[in-house]
């Protein structure tokens, strides 16, 4: 079937059937679940937006075109609004002002609730991938849902309780030294959302990736020379510009999807490749894609 057709078929398909069941952030139960995407649509749409086709690719299959992100039923109708409007806030005032080809803001005012809104970003794009294939032993695993309990509890209360950290690329790459050519990824890419856990003693540290920034939390346990390397996600006026170190665990982490981007490059189709030439053949305009592209080289 064309791409044209499947189009097709997508604008004539009926609404997918309610499923009801139990909302996983309030706990009522037997209530239509609306579908929720684990990190926002607005930052799908931003990528669409800025791309130069108008499809999603994942490294984890990247011969196969997407025009959203991951999404599934897991929240109510009124927790889905609750979100909803903690998620307006953080694209309109921060994320936006960051994820910017034009000009970038130096200076942002960060509150409460944008606070709240990464830890639910926190919280959705772990829950929805915790049952993912993973090598985490049970003593892992109960870490994870200590994590996402108490994840759950702030954002009921509309309070972050989590030191979360904020790892930005602003201005000209390359980003704190690390490889230039890793520059389109960590303007463009999302998701990267894990867990990763170490020993003596065991400990933790989170992540997601949105366009132009990492967010990520550090459990007990680690040392302060590399908290230190961070800056907090803290409510008040955050200089940007003056953000100029990043946690090892974080660069070595970074290097590592680098890497791996890498490689999921080299099990790109010829078909799809040349699908990709003919998409990005109908955009003429110069767009936010290019502009990473061209920084990266």
């Amino acid at each position: 079937m064309s791409d044209a057709e499947n189009q097709q078929v997508a604008e004539n398909t009926p609404e997918s059937e309610t499923v009801r069941g139990q909302c996983a952030l309030c706990d009522d139960k037997d209530v239509v679940l609306k579908e929720s995407h684990s990190i926002p649509k607005f930052v799908y749409q931003w990528l669409k937006d800025t791309a130069k086709t108008p499809y999603i690719r994942s490294s984890l299959d990247v011969n196969v075109r997407h025009q959203d992100g991951p999404k599934e039923h897991l929240l109510c109708g009124p927790c889905e609004q609750k979100l909803s409007i903690l998620e307006k806030e953080l694209a309109e005032n921060f994320f936006r002002k960051i994820a910017n080809y034009r000009q970038q803001r130096s200076v942002i005012t960060v509150t409460e609730s944008m606070r709240v809104a990464v830890l639910s970003i926190f919280w959705r794009a772990l829950l929805t991938t915790k049952k993912l294939d993973n090598e985490r032993t049970i003593e892992d695993g109960i870490k994870l849902d200590a994590f996402l309990a108490k994840a759950k509890a702030d954002i009921v209360a509309e309070k972050c309780h989590e030191k979360i950290y904020l790892t930005p690329f602003f201005g000209t790459p390359p980003y704190y030294e690390l490889p230039k050519e890793a520059s389109y990824n960590l303007e463009r890419s999302i998701g990267a959302q894990d867990m990763r856990f170490f020993d003596n003693p065991h400990r933790f540290f989170v992540t997601f990736k949105l366009p132009f920034m990492y967010f990520h939390i550090f459990s007990d346990g680690w040392p302060t020379e590399e908290i230190s390397l961070s800056t907090e996600f803290l409510a008040g006026d955050l200089n940007i510009a003056q953000i100029k170190s990043i946690p090892n665990i974080l660069r070595n982490y970074i290097n590592h999807l680098h890497e791996e981007f890498q490689q999921s490059l080299s099990k790109m189709t010829k078909a799809n490749l040349e699908q990709i030439r003919r998409d990005a053949e109908k955009n003429e305009n110069i767009t936010g894609s290019d502009k990473s592209m061209k920084r990266s080289s």
